[in-house]
């Protein structure tokens, strides 16, 4: 009996030397697409003083966990200050675990607080990495990147994924208006031209009905519908009228002087004269080749007869016609084919010729 009741004592004893400081409180799991991190509690005001509290987080697979007999519990973090401690490289996504944690003391320890997690079903679902919103047409185009895993991996390799898309008018007093998406893509239409639209989006899963937070805002002003107005399609074609017919008359205004300029340059309206363009024929190419086709015949001087007329001024005598019609003799011995010179004056001593014999005279 007696040492019955001085082995109670020592256990008692035991206890109350090892389990002398209390158990962290609160303790849970805070997991987002694959990070988890085991965060708890702790009554500092319980510390002792000049003590410090280090906490440990041991895991185990959940299989193991129910086997009978010894379990191999494999460490986490190990006496660490702080109070959360990450073990996202540690666990698989789909499997199930066990977590335990206890704080220590020197050789004081608390109770180990044990909790069960998987992180299929208790990590939640992040929000949309990215949303970014473009303006088209008077729609609006959301661009969704997916919820990102670790090693830059999509949450769509893990869960089936899908998105909900709301947005609303930026004034006060809209109401919200909803878009399912399953694509990385959403087409808000039905918007007002020329008015800002402000877009949030929503990571969710059917499986274990996950819901994530929703992006950041993004807010963003509608062009027009798309359709362009009768006034603006009038001012259009007048526009391009008037730039048609100013481009083809200034193009007509150019050709027509290049044509003068040519025309002008290598076609005057003037003619050289005849011996000048004789002499530059001489040199032409085709001249050139005409001596050179003739260079074994004899090159001969061409020349041209030039008659020289000046003006003489005659002088009549004044024998009047009458009297040229009246004197016949005179006229025929003028004309006569005697080629001696005879005196008109009788014994003047003047000079005889030789001319016909004076038989002819008597005759007479």
């Amino acid at each position: 009996m007696m040492s019955a009741s001085l082995l109670v004592v020592i256990l008692i004893h035991i206890y109350t030397v090892t389990a002398k400081l209390p158990e962290p409180q609160n303790v849970n799991v805070q997991g987002v697409n694959t990070r988890y991190i085991l965060k708890w509690d702790w009554e500092w005001d319980q510390q002792p003083a000049n003590k410090s509290i280090r906490f440990t987080v041991e895991y185990i697979p959940s299989y193991k966990y129910e086997m009978k007999g010894k379990k191999e519990w494999r460490m986490v973090c190990e006496k660490i200050p702080g109070t959360q401690c990450d073990f996202s490289e540690k666990v698989n996504y789909f499997g199930m675990f066990h977590l335990r944690l206890r704080a220590k003391s020197g050789r004081e320890t608390s109770p180990w607080v044990i909790i069960e997690f998987c992180a299929e079903k208790d990590a939640n679902l992040g929000p949309p990495s990215k949303v970014n919103v473009i303006s088209k047409k008077g729609m609006l185009e959301v661009s969704i990147a997916d919820p990102m895993a670790s090693e830059n991996k999509s949450m769509r390799e893990l869960q089936k994924i899908y998105f909900m898309v709301v947005y609303w008018k930026n004034t006060s007093g809209a109401k919200n208006v909803s878009l399912i998406e399953d694509k990385n893509v959403a087409i808000l239409m039905g918007l007002e031209p020329w008015t800002v639209y402000c877009v949030q989006v929503q990571s969710r899963s059917d499986y274990y009905e996950k819901k994530s937070l929703f992006s950041p805002m993004v807010c963003t002003q509608t062009t027009d519908d798309g359709h362009t107005p009768l006034w603006l399609i009038i001012l259009i074609f007048f526009l391009t009228l008037a730039l048609s017919f100013g481009g083809t008359l200034l193009c007509s205004f150019i050709v027509f002087q290049t044509y003068r300029v040519i025309k002008y340059t290598f076609f005057p309206f003037y003619q050289l004269p005849d011996n000048i363009q004789e002499c530059l024929n001489e040199f032409t190419p085709m001249a050139q080749y005409a001596v050179l086709l003739s260079k074994d015949k004899e090159m001969e001087l061409c020349c041209e007869k030039v008659n020289i007329v000046s003006e003489v001024t005659h002088e009549h005598s004044p024998i009047s016609e009458t009297a040229l019609e009246t004197d016949p003799v005179n006229h025929y011995r003028q004309n006569s084919g005697d080629s001696g010179v005879y005196s008109s004056e009788d014994g003047s001593g003047g000079v005889v010729g030789t001319g016909a014999p004076p038989e002819t005279a008597g005759e007479e």
